[in-house]
């Protein structure tokens, strides 16, 4: 994504890729640290005398871009690897109105179990000053406080491990800097940890616990009846969308780049397709095991075919069964908010599938728009939104309708259900008369949901880290209780487990 000239544009995914070995634009000193907006991770505000001897890495982002998630593992290793002589300073420049709120940047901070200092610019004002123009963008300052580079959209660890380990050739040893105010947020804690999934089939409730690296597998009155991964397994990495099918659950495993297979009889699992390594492409198929993917955030079988939500190519991807073959099936992986063919279309971050009667939903989270595809000629048609950075609260006409960043929707009794995450509500598409409206407020952000019965919607409120039941006649929100987890610890691998 891209701020240019105070206003809004997309940035394509393939530009994103740019790196500029000096640091266009940059002041010769560094721009002062705001000291009267909200930091987080320390116990008071940082300025440049606190850091002086340090590298330093401003990580501007925005809550909720895919590019700017898939930095915070690269960060992470970064810090491991160069210790006290490099802070890393996420700077929340925000796009949407929640990422500019407290509450908002804090979901983000313990969602992603976020370690460094982070602060709220939720002004732009550092923005503006260091002439910052994309989603991510990375700023290196020197040990004296010279800034060094500017790295614009995803890297990785070797591009930047190179040019921190050339700034801190000369700088001070770790042993004579001067201590950091640090003071990590505590975790609320939680037997599950920023739920991301959830599927329902007649006996059965699955749940991403997203942040537990686990799924769990519950009967339709809450009884866990078990749970695969989590603690040491690797079985997943931060797993979102749920699918059940012919008698087997489906996994995105966004963080693990794959889609994973549980068998319900035994537990086993195993991987469907990806590589397990990401990759950016565009075009073409692929044996199912050599597929390089890029978060993959949601599933959904329609038509023999298993479409994938691949949320960091902008795609709706396809694995053909019969062939053994996935790849991109729609979008062109620009970047935006186009209709038409499916090779054509654009989306943005497609989080959340639904398939019905020859439609498949989309969930478009960064346009905060709902999509429709024809799954026989392939034409896309956006039900509502009207843009990368039209966004609110609105109910009404579909397309006068505002939502913000919605990440999933599902077809439900001749309507569509959309987790609008960004306004913390779920909403309803009446798909007969087109009207828009808000069926309960105050959730903390819904990131996916299921009709349990024909009155009863569960929703994954990865916000507050748990399961509520949504009464559709009245709007009515009640916690749907996991009853037992507490008692399920690490599982040990199941034989034929492919971990």
């Amino acid at each position: 994504m891209m701020k240019l000239f105070r206003r809004m544009v997309p940035l394509g995914a393939g530009l994103l890729a740019l790196a500029l070995t000096a640091c266009v634009g940059a002041r010769a000193a560094p721009v002062p640290l705001p000291a009267d907006v909200p930091w987080y991770n320390v116990s008071r505000p940082l300025d440049w005398s606190d850091l002086a001897g340090r590298v330093v890495l401003l990580d501007f982002f925005t809550p909720g871009c895919i590019n700017c998630i898939h930095m915070l593992p690269v960060e992470d290793k970064l810090a491991e690897r160069f210790g006290e002589r490099l802070v890393i300073i996420g700077v929340d420049s925000p796009k949407f109105t929640n990422s500019a709120t407290t509450a908002g940047l804090v979901n983000f901070i313990t969602e992603y179990d976020i370690r460094h200092p982070v602060l709220l610019d939720a002004q732009s004002k550092l923005w503006d000053a260091w002439n910052v123009v994309a989603w991510p963008t990375l700023i290196l300052v020197g040990p004296n406080g010279e800034p060094l580079g500017r790295f614009i959209g995803e890297k990785s660890f070797a591009e930047l491990a190179a040019p921190i380990r050339k700034a801190l050739a000369e700088a001070p040893p770790a042993r004579s800097l001067k201590p950091l105010p640090r003071l990590v947020m505590a975790m609320d804690g939680g037997m599950l940890d920023a739920p991301g999934g959830i599927a329902v089939d007649k006996k059965l409730v699955a749940v991403s616990d997203t942040g537990h690296d686990r799924v769990v597998l519950a009967n339709r009155e809450g009884a866990v009846q078990a749970v695969i991964g989590g603690c040491a397994s690797h079985a997943f990495q931060r797993p979102h969308g749920l699918d059940f099918h012919a008698g087997k659950l489906y996994v995105a495993d966004t963080m693990g780049q794959r889609i994973r297979v549980i068998d319900l009889k035994t537990h086993a699992v195993t991987t469907l397709a990806g590589s397990g390594e990401r990759g950016f492409v565009l075009h073409g198929r692929f044996a199912a095991d050599k597929a390089p993917f890029n978060s993959p955030w949601d599933i959904e079988w329609a038509r023999g075919g298993l479409y994938i939500a691949m949320a960091g190519d902008h795609q709706v991807w396809l694995y053909d069964p019969a062939s053994g073959q996935v790849g991109p099936w729609a979008g062109s992986g620009r970047e935006g908010l186009r209709d038409g063919g499916r090779r054509s279309a654009q989306f943005a971050q497609p989080s959340g599938l639904a398939a019905h009667d020859g439609t498949l939903y989309v969930a478009d989270a960064e346009s905060s728009a709902i999509r429709a595809i024809a799954l026989g000629e392939g034409e896309v048609d956006t039900l509502i939104g009207q843009g990368l950075f039209r966004f609110g609260l609105r109910d009404g006409p579909a397309g006068e309708a505002l939502l913000q960043h919605a990440e999933d929707v599902i077809w439900h009794d001749g309507s569509l259900y959309i987790a609008d995450t960004f306004n913390n509500a779920l909403r309803r598409l009446d798909l007969a008369t087109g009207r828009v409206s808000t069926i309960a407020k105050g959730l903390k952000q819904p990131q996916a949901l299921t009709a349990l019965d024909a009155d009863t919607l569960l929703v994954a409120e990865a916000g507050a880290n748990r399961i509520v039941a949504v009464h559709l006649p009245d709007g009515k929100v009640e916690p749907w209780t996991l009853e037992g987890l507490a008692k399920f610890g690490c599982e040990s691998p199941k034989e034929g487990d492919e971990r």
